[in-house]
């Protein structure tokens, strides 16, 4: 029996029932007072009825191709009157870093375990040359631009429960790189379910949760306050990306000026697909909405498609890079915060998770047998009034790390910044040996305290007296 808070244990265990989840309680009799209340102190955290309908609905947003158009989107420029606007954005984009107008949000919540870490993917080694691992990436990338605009630069991580202490442990022992505004702080969670809606039990003391994706970063950002810090601080808008993309730019002049100049709720990044049936969400314009739909939900005859050019129609590839107006995301919370967990859909995929049978056995199955939902900050989109999509070189600002081994690995992200490094080179007038695919034979690496684009490469690069010799190895700082 429960020895203290009845009241509340006996609501919940009714609650429970009410939602045809008891049997999470099946072992109850058998724990100690102290396992029962942190098995209920679990689960009194959960709205079931809220997931329950949304698991049995199995909501997700289809797309009707008949529906669908392009996305209007800010493309690279092309003429001269072009690169004056892009020219025009990068000012603006520079006078509100100099206001500090801008903080970052790094999704680091995942874990990397298929590169050999239980932490976050955050302390993968990526850069070519150094090895450093992708927090420190960042941290010196937004280091340099705090010295470049003269400003603070708020950086928010967003780790997952079971890896914020080592995150937060890695960052103090390093002295958080000299950066003076680092906050680590918890992703939420959402429990697992059985296709029937059932609650699963991974142990006799805990139901099964996953991560609830990067669309948690709202609730996150309220239930820890930062939005009376962003008002202290004068924040007014995030820079947002996610850890696993070492190309992605925390601070990037030229879409925070196209995103201001626009007055844009929200901003996003785009590249052209690979390939037809690259596993990426695409971009469309939905009834005068932008939104994002998934590869799975993106019809064939629109996947295929090609347009005047013979380029795919719909392919505006999203990489998870976005521009948010905090103002905006104020709204979900000014009334009510439960509008949240209303609005915002969840998505749901199967996944194999161990759980524990009736007779206390814990088992490994072999299909898919749970419901892992999540919610995607690119659903904010419909939401937005006014929105912006601005293209992007995949090469320049796109490499992920998905897997351990093959596409989207360490190894072809490290290749990538490498060639990346070299055309920065190329374009500074010095002559190496390179593939046809403009790979060098040797690794190189440019560290953020000497640039951050190529931009910034060509203006440093020419003020050099002694220009070092470019060799195995390469390292410039």
């Amino acid at each position: 029996m429960i020895n203290r808070g009845r009241s509340k244990w006996e609501n919940l265990r009714e609650m429970l029932s009410r939602n045809s989840q008891d049997h999470v309680l099946l072992f109850m009799e058998q724990l100690s007072p102290e396992e029962q209340r942190t098995l209920l102190d679990q689960l009194d955290g959960v709205d079931l009825s809220f997931l329950r309908r949304e698991i049995l609905r199995l909501r997700r947003p289809g797309a009707d191709g008949g529906r669908l158009r392009p996305a209007p989107c800010t493309l690279l420029p092309s003429s001269p009157t072009e690169e004056d606007n892009w020219e025009r954005a990068y000012r603006t984009g520079e006078a509100a870093l100099r206001r500090g107008e801008v903080a970052v949000v790094t999704i680091a919540g995942g874990q990397g375990i298929r590169f050999g870490t239980v932490n976050s993917k955050g302390f993968v080694p990526i850069t070519p040359v150094r090895g450093k691992p992708l927090f420190q990436l960042f941290a010196e990338r937004i280091l340099a631009d705090e010295a470049r605009y003269g400003t603070t630069i708020p950086w928010l991580i967003l780790a997952g429960p079971e890896n914020r202490r080592e995150t937060e442990n890695f960052f103090s022992e390093r002295d958080f790189f000299g950066l003076k505004e680092v906050h680590i702080f918890n992703q939420g969670r959402l429990p697992l379910m059985d296709r029937d809606g059932k609650l699963i039990l991974s142990t006799r003391t805990s139901i099964a949760t996953h991560s609830d994706g990067d669309g948690g970063l709202l609730l996150a950002l309220n239930i820890h306050g930062f939005f009376s810090t962003f008002s202290r601080l004068g924040v007014k808008h995030l820079s947002c990306h996610q850890v696993d993309n070492p190309l992605a730019l925390p601070i990037d002049p030229y879409f925070i000026g196209f995103h201001l100049l626009t007055q844009s709720q929200m901003s996003c990044r785009c590249v052209r697909k690979a390939y037809a049936g690259e596993r990426i969400g695409v971009f469309a314009d939905t009834g005068r909405k932008l939104r994002v739909i998934d590869s799975m939900d993106l019809p064939p005859e629109c996947a295929s498609a090609l347009d005047i050019s013979n380029r795919l129609r719909f392919g505006q590839a999203d990489i998870s890079i976005y521009l948010l107006e905090i103002a905006f995301l104020e709204q979900f919370f000014r009334q009510e915060p439960e509008s949240y967990y209303r609005d915002l859909p969840l998505h749901t995929v199967m996944r194999k998770v161990p759980f524990l049978n009736a007779a206390g056995h814990l088992v490994l199955p072999t299909e898919p047998n749970a419901l892992k939902m999540e919610r995607y900050l690119s659903d904010l989109l419909p939401f937005a009034e006014r929105t912006l999509l601005l293209e992007g070189r995949r090469d320049e600002i796109f490499s992920p790390i998905k897997n351990q081994l093959g596409l989207d690995s360490p190894e072809t992200s490290r290749r990538d910044q490498v060639r990346l490094f070299a055309n920065w080179l190329a374009m500074g007038k010095v002559d190496m040996l390179r593939d046809e695919a403009g790979t060098p034979p040797f690794a190189i690496e440019i560290a953020p305290s000497f640039a951050n684009s190529a931009r910034e490469f060509l203006a440093k690069w020419a003020r050099l007296e002694r220009r070092p010799a470019v060799v195995e190895n390469f390292y410039l700082e």
